[in-house]
């Protein structure tokens, strides 16, 4: 139904990943310090050498060259630290994806006390639990819609940038027909899933919510025909005529990545499919390889 369309610990302004430095660049550092003593690399650092990284960027830049527009993309290990990336900081329009940050909006509020699960959104029949899952699990546009109505598209903006997602954006003042214009990037949706698994974003009840309809997730067409039946995904995807994305988290033997995949310029809904099934195919090469 795409077409159409904790809070108590604050975190600092910089996301915490943009810190973490790679095994290669702080290499480099602390060659050009002259440093004489032999410094390990961080252990949530992805080393450079590694044959699967090797091989997803290479696989990477065969499916970039078949984008017809951009392709934006973030990978993030077990423990947060970038795997591989390819413009994080471009920005999309954001078709559905936009629901993550509104649902986190909400359910903030939710712990906040201002509302309640069990209350009526307005100029709907649907409660706020109701409503959120049926805007995450189905992507339902109506229920999505209301939500944002009821919070204030302003608000919410305001709500995630001063959550650090400052490129996630809501302005109802340049849409068309109706429709609120959105964008975002892959490093504000990559963060924000590594900020909910890690129950930053929300309180626990909230966290556990939130994920279980990411878990629960009907709209299967993207990366997820790629992946094995082995391996799990909670996710979230978004998808307008020219614009298609699927971001979520990727769950195998214990070990969960992290992986938000944006791209554009497609002329139609059913061109980036086979698209996805390669790069889902991509993924899923590496995380087998990475958790053997």
């Amino acid at each position: 139904m795409h077409p159409g369309t904790r809070s108590l610990a604050r975190r600092s302004p910089w996301p915490a990943r943009r810190g973490r430095l790679t095994g290669a660049l702080l290499a480099l550092l602390l060659a050009l310090a002259g440093s004489g003593a032999a410094t390990a690399a961080p252990s949530s650092a992805v080393e450079a050498t590694d044959p699967a990284v090797i091989r997803l960027q290479a696989d990477l830049q065969v499916l970039a060259a078949q984008v017809p527009g951009e392709l934006g993309l973030v990978l993030l290990d077990p423990a947060g630290a970038e795997v591989v990336s390819r413009n994080p900081d471009r920005s999309f329009t954001s078709a559905s994806l936009y629901k993550l940050f509104l649902a986190h909006a909400v359910l903030d509020r939710v712990d906040q006390g201002q509302i309640a699960l069990t209350d009526t959104v307005p100029g709907t029949t649907f409660t706020v639990r109701e409503a959120v899952e049926r805007m995450i699990t189905w992507s339902d546009n109506v229920s999505g819609a209301a939500l944002g109505r009821w919070l204030g598209w302003h608000e919410v903006q305001a709500f995630a940038q001063g959550q650090s997602f400052e490129s996630t954006t809501y302005d109802p003042d340049t849409g068309v027909a109706g429709t609120v214009a959105m964008t975002t990037t892959p490093d504000d949706v990559a963060d924000f899933l590594d900020r909910l698994r890690t129950g930053e974003l929300l309180a626990e009840p909230s966290t556990t919510l939130l994920l279980g309809f990411l878990t629960a997730q009907e709209l299967d067409y993207a990366l997820s025909t790629g992946l094995s039946p082995d391996v799990e995904f909670a996710h979230k995807t978004g998808l307008l005529i020219q614009v298609s994305h699927d971001a979520g988290l990727v769950r195998l033997n214990g070990k969960e990545y992290v992986v938000a995949v944006l791209t554009d310029g497609w002329s139609g809904y059913d061109d980036a499919r086979p698209w996805f099934r390669t790069a889902g195919q991509a993924i899923d090469a590496y995380v087998h390889a990475a958790t053997v």
